[in-house]
């Protein structure tokens, strides 16, 4: 009886051997394969053909960016300046409308064949102060002409005229007003530049003759 009960007991010791042969292999393989995965990867080599391609694409992003930047600045732009145009319009037409106005009036007294009226004199006076101050008021500005020196960039010389009051070059007369915005030339003024004072010529020829006969 004491034999059987030996041979049992040596069933289970065969297992506990057999179970610690397959974890050990278990743990081989596993460390096998984390070797494997900690093999160091393959480099990639650095050229400069690699190095110049790089920057080239670095480049290429940032031109890119720029350039989608800038088409926006321009539409922002351009939007601004139709709102700014539109809103300069508005303004003038409001500021207008008490000229047209006076034109409607003034019409109205000529249209009865009354214009040596006082009414129609008067509507006529009022446009004539109105419309100018509201030009003025945009920095349009008169160019000054008679009794200044002629200045080709702002005046335009129909003719010379000699002139009793005013110096050689200088503007003695203006045939049509000229006028800047914010100084910029809208239109030249026409005016007639002086060539001095006339010059009396003498009969040097008469006297010559005259002293010859003598």
């Amino acid at each position: 009886m004491a034999q059987k009960k030996e041979k049992k007991e040596e069933v289970p010791l065969e297992e506990d051997v057999v179970e610690g042969v397959d974890a050990e292999e278990e743990k081989d393989e596993v460390n096998g394969e984390a070797n494997q995965s900690e093999e160091p990867k393959e480099k990639i080599e650095v050229t400069p053909l690699f190095l110049a391609r790089e920057e080239a694409e670095m480049y290429k992003d940032r031109w890119m960016r720029l350039a989608a930047e800038f088409e926006n600045y321009k539409k922002r732009r351009a939007r601004e300046f139709e709102i700014l145009v539109e809103s300069a319009s508005e303004e003038v037409i409001r500021d207008l409308l008490p000229i047209l106005d006076s034109v409607g009036r003034a019409l109205a007294h000529s249209e009865n064949e009354d214009t040596e009226s006082e009414g129609f004199q008067e509507g006529i006076k009022m446009i004539m102060e109105q419309f100018p101050r509201v030009l003025y008021n945009r920095n349009l500005k008169e160019i000054e002409t008679v009794g200044k020196p002629f200045d080709p960039t702002v005046h335009e010389a129909l003719m010379q005229m000699p002139s009793e009051i005013h110096d050689v070059g200088i503007v003695s007369e203006e045939i049509e007003k000229g006028y800047s915005l914010s100084d910029k030339v809208l239109r030249p003024a026409k005016v007639v530049v002086s060539q001095g004072k006339l010059a009396l010529e003498t009969p040097e020829g008469d006297d010559v003759a005259d002293k010859q006969t003598q």
